[in-house]
């Protein structure tokens, strides 16, 4: 929990990367994903208010569009279909983004509205069946040419309205339980103050340090995919 919280206040995800495989075994899929999807919205708060006036709202305005079309599709997925064949889908995706911009590469210029969409509803999707949209938005913005702090930004604000957009979607499929409203009155203490300790970090880090970070965790989540 700390070591998430501390992740996601310095890079501006990670979170779920962290803390979903260890959720999903011991309280299921169905309760992990709305509890985590939830706390983090409601303790990042904070963070999304410093950093809204600053971010790219263009970007941010189409990706969040997709996601809310895609996310009751992922939602329907968590429920029916077994998450780990979707985990696996995504660690080839996520290797192969992660090997491209390794080598350096980066798209010249602003994303064309498509790939903005179509990275936006392929994290809708997956925020929806396995409450992790970090890899598809993350390495989006990180293959442009965004500075550390624009594209910190930017992920910061999508996954606050984002968060909003999955509550809403939560309540009306029935998934906001009694149990799971009480693990995030739990959680949420030890949680938001890991948040402002990683937010104090990311200060001290260089433009190179805060993407190499990034990719390595990135990398690291497509590992692990294939064997949790």
């Amino acid at each position: 929990m700390v070591l998430a919280g501390v992740v996601r206040g310095f890079a501006g995800f990670g979170a779920a990367m962290i803390m979903m495989p260890v959720l999903a075994a011991v309280l299921g899929p169905v309760v992990a994903v709305p509890t985590l999807a939830v706390m983090d919205s409601l303790m990042t708060l904070p963070l999304v208010a410093r950093n809204v006036r600053h971010c790219d709202w263009r970007s941010v305005g189409l990706l969040t569009a997709a996601t809310a079309a895609a996310m009751p599709l992922g939602v329907w997925a968590l429920v029916v279909i077994d998450p780990v064949y979707i985990r696996w889908a995504l660690s080839g995706f996520i290797a192969a983004a992660v090997a491209v911009m390794a080598s350096g590469w980066r798209f010249r210029g602003r994303a064309s509205a498509g790939v903005t969409l179509a990275a936006g509803g392929t994290g809708g999707f997956l925020s929806g069946a396995i409450g992790m949209a970090g890899p598809v938005i993350v390495t989006f913005w990180l293959a442009g040419q965004s500075d550390a702090a624009a594209a910190r930004r930017n992920i910061i604000v999508y996954f606050g309205v984002s968060g909003v957009v999955s509550l809403a979607i939560f309540l009306t499929g029935g998934l906001m339980t009694g149990q799971v409203w009480l693990l995030i009155a739990i959680l949420a203490p030890i949680y938001g103050l890991s948040l402002w300790l990683g937010a104090r970090l990311f200060g001290r880090a260089s433009e190179q340090a805060f993407r190499r970070f990034a990719l390595g965790l990135i990398a690291l989540v497509a590992a692990s995919s294939l064997v949790i």
